[in-house]
């Protein structure tokens, strides 16, 4: 019979299938061909825990067949059976003396598995060049990059991943990395290119209407950028664009940045506030749980302004007891009781007879709920300086949560004696109605009417 020409070719790849996968001049028995092609439906089905045994008695069969040790590794690392997926590599790796590169691949996945991430990565990058799946393995390493907050690194394994058409989902990230990296022309032109792909895809959608909103501070921030390029490590610049992002609705930008300042900037706590407003927006809530009433529109132009001066004196002087003391009563006036208590201790620290530095411990630690503490400090206030009425009025106030009435009123009269405020006196009318002397209270009502408060019902 002559096997030349046309018909000889259309012979080798019927051979092929007549063989199976294994690649080795074997007829298959019924047996194997059952398994294997129950195997790959296992696999095609995501039946990872079924496919394990198929793939093992396919491995009876054909212990030497890369393909079938591949397999074998894929159902393990989809069952998340990753000891046996470590016994399988270094089985595979005695039986195969060049295996495929999806040995690196699955090496890599075990790795990460197992948080090696620096492996994980080697493995990955190992696989990529030796692969015909790259863009697979590329997006694997690229979403490494990613976590890790290494953005250059990122983008680069994104544009790897990609193929000529361009998977939406790839470019989004990879727009996300060139985000971080403040390539913004880049960025438009990656969603711009998503959008024509997948108009629809919600995840495009979100990142371009968060980049359209964030462009309408591009602007300032480029100035900043320029400002930045520089004077990189200005902890202030970095917390002013930090700012502008957090105002932009772009909190992972705001992270990167206040992140920084803080870093670079350790007695500063402006962008301290900022990394905190960051990280609850980003879902990170043990790093926001610091200043649980924190708002973005609580800090006031004005108070912003204050305390990035008091920052940058407290930077060159962090041992001045004034300026601490004057940026805990600040902190404290926001409600952010643990960052003003940190400044009073340490302008405590510097001067031990401060009595505005104890009483703004007090105010703190009353508002954290240590009252026991608060009292001891706010004491130690009044006894240090008696002509302090913010002192006296916190004490008086602690007072009267102690049902303590009567010495309320007589702290609270020291308190006016020394300056007459609305608030010491309508606190010392509601004790003396707890005491039943209702003339006097009346008598300090009627001072309050003087203040514009109007009468209300008193229990």
């Amino acid at each position: 019979m002559n096997f030349s020409g046309p018909s000889r070719l259309l012979l080798v790849p019927a051979l092929a299938v007549a063989l199976g996968t294994s690649g080795c001049t074997r007829r298959l028995s019924p047996e194997e061909k059952s398994a294997r092609s129950e195997l790959r439906q296992a696999l095609r089905t995501h039946q990872f825990a079924q496919a394990i045994p198929l793939a093992r008695q396919v491995m009876q069969f054909s212990p030497h067949d890369d393909g079938t040790w591949r397999r074998l590794a894929q159902a393990q690392c989809g069952a998340r059976d990753f000891a046996g997926l470590e016994k399988t590599l270094a089985n595979w790796r005695a039986a195969i003396k060049t295996p495929s590169s999806k040995f690196d691949e699955y090496r890599g996945d075990l790795a990460f598995a197992e948080g090696r991430t620096t492996e994980a990565n080697a493995a990955w990058r190992q696989a990529a060049v030796a692969g015909a799946e790259k863009p697979r393995v590329w997006a694997k390493i690229a979403r490494l990059e990613q976590e890790q907050e290494n953005w250059r690194e990122a983008s680069l394994a994104w544009t790897q991943a990609m193929t000529a058409a361009g998977n939406p989902r790839y470019l989004v990230n990879r727009a996300t990395s060139y985000r971080h990296l403040h390539n913004w022309d880049a960025v438009r032109v990656d969603l711009q290119r998503a959008q024509e792909v997948a108009p629809q895809d919600a995840l495009v959608r979100q990142e371009l209407t968060r980049f359209n909103r964030l462009g309408k501070f591009l602007h300032e921030v480029g100035e900043l950028d320029g400002q930045l390029r520089t004077f990189p490590n200005d902890a202030g610049l970095l917390a002013d664009r930090a700012l502008l992002f957090l105002r932009a609705g772009d909190p992972a930008l705001a992270f990167d940045d206040a992140k920084r300042a803080a870093q670079l900037a350790p007695h500063a706590v402006r962008p301290k506030l900022f990394h905190a407003l960051a990280a609850r927006a980003l879902g990170r809530e043990a790093e926001a749980m610091v200043f649980p009433t924190l708002k973005l529109e609580t800090l006031s132009p004005e108070f912003l302004q204050t305390i990035s001066r008091l920052d940058a004196e407290i930077t060159t002087e962090p041992k001045d007891a004034e300026l601490l003391t004057n940026r805990a009563w600040h902190l404290n006036e926001i409600g952010q009781a643990k960052l003003a208590l940190a400044d009073a201790r340490s302008a405590l620290a510097a001067e031990p007879k401060s009595a505005d530095a104890c009483a703004e411990a007090g105010y703190a630690l009353a508002k954290l709920q240590r009252k026991t503490e608060a009292y001891g400090q706010i004491g130690r206030a009044t006894e240090l300086d008696p002509t302090l009425a913010t002192a006296w009025q916190y004490r008086g106030e602690l007072e009267m949560e102690r049902d303590d009435y009567k010495a309320a009123i007589d702290s609270l009269t020291h308190a006016l004696s020394i300056n007459q405020t609305a608030a010491a006196l309508t606190k010392r009318e509601k004790c003396y109605r707890k005491i039943g002397l209702q003339a006097k209270a009346e008598d300090d009502h009627k001072t309050l009417e003087q203040f514009g408060v109007p009468r209300t019902k008193t229990p």
